[in-house]
């Protein structure tokens, strides 16, 4: 990959971002579900891809409008008792991200970089009956970070199914003629259940994936040793250091794990009764594939309350816990895993504010290694967006991270990431972001940087 001077980059980065701030109006575009039903993007998002309050339970009620039936039937024809789409637009998205240029200072030696595209995404999605619907997810990845044995990884392209693939089934349907509702929510949905490779945390105050500051990515040398972990939001990461996963691979320490992975084999059932939310699932554990190895599940338990919904005022609280039985490895033994934490988002007017911290323990440690592994570790992640047009965002986000693991080997983080997104229209956006570690800068590969510098496109079709 040709090498570009720092002041080049920044130039080009600042150029590519800011100049479109002069010269591009207002437009709306309207992927998937919106064309289906002749909506802006913005009537389930805030942009794309936060959900608001209608999107939140659209999403619920199986990507229909919530207390209508196969949305009114639009669009469809019936075969059998299935309802097949007319028209494929209407179930199908794509999603590609990366960066036209990025920069990294402070490490050994400093990096300019061009990766883009660095994902592009294809989704499926849509209801087969009133009360069956579906989600499927094909993604490359130029370059992702996957664990080996003995503590190694590599950098890799990817393609195959994605973060999520499921059939999600609504056991209690709203009825049309319902005549409470609360934030645009029928006062009571569901149970819902979800099942396949799932994204369990989609119903949390602040879901794993949806982030307007995507990843930055990290770098494996040739050896398999890696030299800058990847950029993740740090509550939901591993936070350890030395741990790998039931079959022996080694787990990235800023990897979104367990309940807060952005996908992996479990069902999942919720329900809204009034405005609680009360979430239970079984995973089948941490990259297991569809043949767990250690043949135990983990269980968790979620609530949420909304609140608000008056003068431009709405939000939620959650909690969570997370039982992992055997569900990774320190050296050559299983480990039990417990998370547990709170999450909370508030919206006023054009501001969202949202966060949350999440602990790890674990336990069932050899005696071997009991001595010199840190069981406990915590991570905080912080965020605020504020729309300033309708087509310019300001996101601020702050990740703080007190790793376990191996003494020898683990070290903590302080990220904090200003971001500013162009919307040239509701789904595309160009970026220009700058995370900055605000503690210490070591040859640990989760201090390794000073400055990651990066401008990009998030495009949403």
């Amino acid at each position: 990959m040709r090498n570009f001077p720092l002041s080049t980059v920044v130039l080009l980065l600042i150029s590519g971002v800011l100049l479109p701030l002069f010269f591009t109006d207002t437009a709306k575009a309207i992927p998937a579900f919106a064309r289906k039903y002749d909506m802006s993007c913005t009537s389930c998002h805030t942009k794309p891809p936060r959900l608001n309050a209608f999107g939140e339970a659209f999403h619920m009620a199986g990507y229909q409008i919530p207390q209508t039936k196969e949305g009114e039937l639009r669009k469809k024809r019936q075969i059998g008792r299935i309802h097949s789409e007319k028209e494929f637009l209407n179930i199908f998205a794509m999603r590609t991200t990366g960066n036209i240029l990025e920069s990294y200072s402070g490490g050994k030696p400093p990096e300019s970089n061009i990766a883009f595209p660095r994902e592009i995404e294809l989704y499926f999605a849509g209801s087969f009956t009133d009360d069956i619907s579906y989600f499927f997810n094909l993604s490359n990845e130029s370059k992702t970070i996957s664990g080996l044995e003995n503590g190694k990884f590599e950098e890799k392209a990817e393609f195959g199914l994605g973060k999520e693939f499921f059939i999600m089934f609504n056991l209690a349907p709203a009825k049309k003629d319902m005549p409470h509702k609360k934030m645009g929510r029928p006062m009571m949905m569901g149970p819902m259940i979800m099942l396949g490779k799932i994204d369990p945390s989609t119903n949390f105050s602040y879901s794993t994936n949806r982030q307007f500051i995507i990843d930055n990515p990290g770098r494996v040398d040739s050896s398999g040793t890696i030299q800058r972990y990847t950029l993740t939001p740090y509550a939901f990461s591993a936070k350890f250091f030395g741990l790998s996963t039931g079959d022996g691979m080694a787990i990235e320490v800023t990897k979104s794990v367990l309940y807060n992975t952005p996908g992996d084999f479990g069902i999942d059932t919720h329900t809204m009764i009034g405005p609680f939310m009360i979430q239970a699932g079984i995973m089948q554990g941490i990259s297991a594939g569809t043949s767990d190895v250690n043949e135990k599940k983990d269980p968790y338990l979620m609530t949420r309350m909304n609140f608000g919904g008056t003068n431009y005022f709405s939000g939620s609280v959650s909690g969570l816990v997370y039982w992992g039985n055997d569900t990774a490895k320190v050296g050559t033994e299983l480990i039990d895993w417990l998370r547990y934490g709170f999450a909370g988002n508030v919206k006023y007017k054009l501001l969202d504010i949202y966060g949350a911290i999440i602990w790890d323990k674990i336990s069932g440690l050899a005696a071997s290694d009991a001595a010199q592994f840190d069981d406990t570790a915590m991570g905080l992640t912080l965020e605020a967006d504020l729309l300033l047009t309708d087509q310019h965002l300001v996101s601020l986000r702050y990740d703080h991270m007190e790793a376990g693991g191996f003494n020898i080997q683990k070290a903590n983080g302080r990220v904090l990431t200003l971001q500013v997104r162009k919307y040239l229209r509701d789904n595309f956006a160009l970026f220009l972001r700058d995370s900055v570690n605000v503690g210490s800068v070591s040859d640990n590969p989760l201090q390794n940087f000073r400055n990651l510098v990066a401008a990009g496109i998030d495009f949403d079709f």
